[in-house]
């Protein structure tokens, strides 16, 4: 079994801002993580993937909770999963001039012209999350979060024990075009490559990480490839928790369903793993991925020179570490 933990991701309108904002965090300067910060006063912008999701709700919670201890003061938008919105709130957040922005890019190149502002502005931006193309990093201070591509070779590695190093596998993605599901899906077909696995990829779909357009898509899988599945790679356990609904809806064996490998470390995926409905799952903590950004872009907003890639620890969870792991959420 694996066990491997890597210590290795114009200006809009007032109504505008009223419908999507949220704004919060100290500022008395005499509490001692905003002595120790730095981020006593300090004004963030943050544009989060959305405000209620499974990841990014208490990714966002933990992002706020630091804002409050360092004294900084934060404005949150949420893109609610669209990023025609998203470089709408970019644009928005450099028409404050706040002293830093953190902004969960959904799309690899979209975000590269409001990046160009913030820069000639000299706001400084941090990406938490998801990774964007080598231009973009250029624009940013630096890039905290999950290794994406790093979690797709992980979870290869896992789907190859499972199935012995040969089968048809599924694999439902997120979002087309951002870039956790590039990276997620990328590393893990590379990573069969790579390793030379016999693993055939049946057919990739896109569930853009919600569990009701994953058990739709499964619906689909199953009718098209039934036992020819061997196993499924989702790119998030909510996703993998979708194809299970599926298969039961379909009146299959639950003993018989085929091995699945997530991300993020679900206590859903835990108990799915004690189940025999999952092989693996990958925990990274949404509370690290939000303090982390905070903590970067406080730093980076003090004049201070961040890393240019901070990364959070990775956890492959079987049943061999599952009762020795924590759930991320």
């Amino acid at each position: 079994m694996i066990k491997k933990v890597l210590t290795a991701g114009t200006a809009m309108t007032a109504a505008l801002l009223l419908a999507s904002c949220a704004t919060g965090g100290g500022s008395s300067a005499d509490s001692d993580g905003a002595e120790a910060s730095g981020g006593a006063g300090k004004e963030i912008c943050y544009i989060t993937a959305a405000e209620s999701h499974a990841y990014a709700t208490p990714a966002n919670e933990a992002f706020q909770a630091a804002a409050d201890e360092a004294g900084a003061k934060v404005t949150m938008l949420s893109q609610d999963f669209d990023v025609q919105t998203g470089t709408e709130q970019l644009t928005t957040c450099i028409g404050r001039n706040p002293d830093g922005i953190v902004l969960w890019p959904l799309d690899p190149q979209a975000y590269i012209p409001g990046l160009i502002q913030a820069q000639t502005a000299g706001i400084p931006v941090v990406l938490i999350n998801s990774p964007m193309d080598d231009e973009a990093l250029e624009l940013v201070a630096s890039f905290t979060g999950p290794d994406v591509y790093e979690e797709g070779v992980l979870s290869a590695d896992a789907m190859d024990e499972a199935l012995g190093g040969t089968g048809g596998v599924v694999i439902i993605a997120g979002q087309a075009g951002n870039g956790t599901s590039i990276g997620r899906t990328d590393g893990f077909t590379e990573q069969l490559e790579e390793i030379g696995s016999g693993i055939e990829v049946l057919q990739t779909v896109n569930a853009d990480f919600d569990q009701q357009k994953a058990l739709v898509a499964s619906r689909d899988l199953i009718t098209r490839f039934g036992d020819d599945i061997d196993g499924v790679y989702a790119n998030d356990d909510t996703m993998a928790r979708g194809f299970i609904d599926a298969w039961a809806e379909a009146g299959k064996d639950p003993a018989a369903i085929p091995p699945i490998v997530g991300i993020n470390g679900q206590k859903d995926a835990f108990e799915s793993i004690r189940a025999g409905q999952f092989f693996a799952t990958i925990v990274q903590s949404p509370v690290e991925d939000g303090k982390l950004a905070l903590e970067t872009i406080v730093r980076a907003a003090d004049g201070e020179t961040v890393e240019a890639r901070i990364p959070i620890p990775l956890t492959v969870v079987t049943a061999e570490n599952v009762e020795d792991v924590e759930p991320a959420f």
